[in-house]
């Protein structure tokens, strides 16, 4: 199984092909795009609590199609928080090249999983869901300004955070296709 190091620590890295793919990966380009986002990240200075966010992870997972994860069906990207998986749709990695890009959406679901950890549970109800949300993002874009991150990604960025709406319906997307957890993800029983 491929890996790749984040500031110090290997984690595995793996490809699935679901049902209904939209392309094939290529996995050596995906690869090699995501030494570059590491490498980036390794390059930076960082406060102890988003080095450790960066080193929660388990695997980073990159899919195509619908996948099956937990017994749900998932066709968007995702974290399994209490696994530290991180389930990256391929497409949307190789459709933005930026790895400062890469580097601030994978931390988002490493924070994620450090809110899970936190909490010793998932979000519960629709309040702390958008709550658990609005930090990630919060952090987001203090590791996106660390990483260099462009006006126009931080400004994405900070409107997505200030428009519930939006993220309501993101939450809900993620009910919609896959099942009870507001991430795309089901609960451990």
């Amino acid at each position: 199984m491929a890996s790749i190091d984040i500031l110090g620590r290997n984690i595995p890295v793996e490809f699935m092909t679901g049902s209904e793919p939209q392309l094939v990966m290529d996995e050596a380009a995906i690869l090699e795009k995501l030494e570059e986002m590491a490498a980036l990240i390794d390059s930076k200075a960082w406060p102890d609590q988003y080095a450790d966010a960066f080193r929660i992870m388990n695997k980073i997972v990159f899919f195509e199609g619908m996948i099956e994860v937990d017994g749900h069906e998932v066709e968007r990207p995702g974290c399994d928080q209490d696994d530290a998986i991180f389930y990256w749709r391929s497409k949307e990695f190789t459709d933005n090249p930026q790895n400062d890009v890469h580097g601030n959406t994978f931390f988002h679901d490493c924070w994620h999983v450090v809110q899970f950890r936190a909490a010793g549970d998932y979000a519960r109800g629709e309040d702390e869901q958008v709550a658990r949300e609005i930090d990630a993002i919060n952090q987001q874009i203090a590791v996106g300004e660390i990483l260099g991150n462009d006006e126009y990604e931080l400004g994405y960025l900070r409107g997505f955070r200030d428009d519930q709406q939006r993220i309501k319906d993101r939450l809900r997307e993620g009910i919609d296709k896959a099942g009870p957890h507001p991430t795309g993800f089901p609960q451990k029983e």
